[in-house]
């Protein structure tokens, strides 16, 4: 179970992790929490309810309701010092820590602005923030601090909406009753620690940056922390481990998917299709034979034998390659050196001639190894890339995340992921 703890000082919402939900909730349970005060949570007058330890004991008693053998904290700012004493109640299940934007420690200066704070009454308080904080709108000091100086105007617009949601009262308690973390606390975290921050992002690179800070605590997850169930690759073989791919359901499947792509993707020459069957009266190897006399290569990447006769091609205009790939898991280094190789050999023969690709479908390996091709043969960039295959290849193009993700790691990794 991966639990998402925000930073209770902004009010941060759970809202404000609707990408993360979406993104890891399709691979494992998601448990997100709105804190004492905060988001659509309810207020308590007492001051020691936003004690750092009384949160704390409030996120025990939900983990409680919730029982499980394998827990990923992902936490905020505050929210990691919540997280990092959560951890020694549950250290025995935690197998993975992510801290996003946590601060190292407290300064004097912010030590001193803290007491000057606590003793300023709300109204002055809510008043200061009213005139001078939020001056200048989405512009502002208030949104300034928090997203960086190129964050569009759309999220500015919700940052500053979110600033006027935050009610002076909790914000005051939640800071009367900090107690932050220090360097022997972090030392106590035993298992893997992931510490995010943001070089072209503000204070909030999970909401600026989502697809980055995704990919890069999923690559964290599934590489470093050992979590292959939170692995989209592992969950797909898992799911269909009993599958038999010629039954009749995936030959339905395979009856409403596109043929063969209308165009060649970009400027290049191949030409992504599904596998062909023996006797299909519109996708089998003598009437693509008659039909393309443009294609001169199939480059076959299924893992078995095809359900057609390969020798259907030994005296025709098309030469047959066989390159064999596992199923839903995107090729190797290895595989795509082999591949390129191959569509190389195949155009120094015959330079004017296409080549079409096939896996099953014809969208996810097939995607995956002429995007490969692009990148590194023609030198585009690997959004580019996917998105001219998308386009010669409808309606999806490359349709598992992992396969693209998978294809940003290894051409365009983030910092310090290797």
């Amino acid at each position: 179970m991966i639990i998402i703890i925000n930073d209770g000082f902004w009010r941060i919402k759970v809202s404000q992790w609707e990408y993360q939900l979406e993104y890891f909730s399709s691979t494992a349970n998601v448990l997100a929490v709105d804190l004492l005060g905060c988001g659509k949570s309810d207020i308590s007058k007492r001051f020691d309810d936003y004690k750092t330890e009384s949160l704390v004991d409030d996120l025990e008693e939900l983990l409680k309701r919730y029982p499980s053998e394998t827990l990923a904290f992902i936490c905020h700012s505050y929210g990691c010092c919540l997280g990092a004493f959560l951890y020694q109640r549950f250290k025995n299940t935690v197998k993975s820590m992510t801290f996003i934007s946590v601060k190292a420690e407290i300064s004097e200066k912010e030590l001193s602005q803290r007491k000057t704070i606590q003793s300023c009454p709300d109204i002055f308080f809510d008043i200061f923030r009213v005139m001078f904080d939020r001056r200048g709108g989405i512009n502002s000091k208030s949104v300034n601090r928090m997203l960086h100086k190129d964050a569009s105007v759309g999220l500015r617009t919700k940052q500053l909406q979110w600033n006027k949601q935050s009610r002076t009262f909790v914000w005051k308690r939640m800071l009367s009753g900090l107690k932050w973390i220090t360097c022997d606390d972090i030392r106590e975290i035993q298992c893997p620690l992931l510490l995010i921050s943001g070089q072209e992002a503000g204070h909030h690179p999970m909401v600026e940056k989502p697809d980055l800070v995704n990919l890069i605590i999923n690559h964290f997850l599934i590489k470093v922390c050992g979590l292959d169930t939170v692995d989209p690759a592992w969950q797909i073989v898992y799911k269909t481990k009993d599958e038999n791919k010629w039954s009749m359901k995936n030959y339905q499947k395979w009856k409403r998917t596109p043929t063969i792509a209308d165009r060649t993707v970009n400027n290049t020459l191949f030409r992504p299709m599904k596998v062909m069957r023996q006797n299909d009266e519109e996708h089998s190897p003598e009437i693509f034979i008659a039909r393309h006399p443009e294609v001169g290569f199939i480059i076959d990447i299924t893992k078995d034998p095809p359900p057609y006769k390969t020798c259907d091609f030994d005296n025709s205009h098309i030469t047959y390659n066989k390159l064999s790939t596992a199923s839903k898991i995107p090729p190797s280094r290895e595989e795509v050196r082999m591949f390129i190789q191959i569509a190389n050999e195949a155009w120094r023969k015959k330079p004017d001639k296409q080549i079409a690709v096939h896996c099953h479908y014809g969208f996810n390996r097939t995607g995956f190894m002429i995007c490969c091709y692009m990148i590194e043969e023609l030198h585009i960039s690997v959004n580019d890339a996917i998105n001219y295959f998308q386009e010669a290849r409808q309606p999806s193009g490359i349709k598992h995340r992992h396969f693209k993700e998978e294809l940003y790691l290894r051409y365009e990794p983030p910092p310090r992921i290797v």
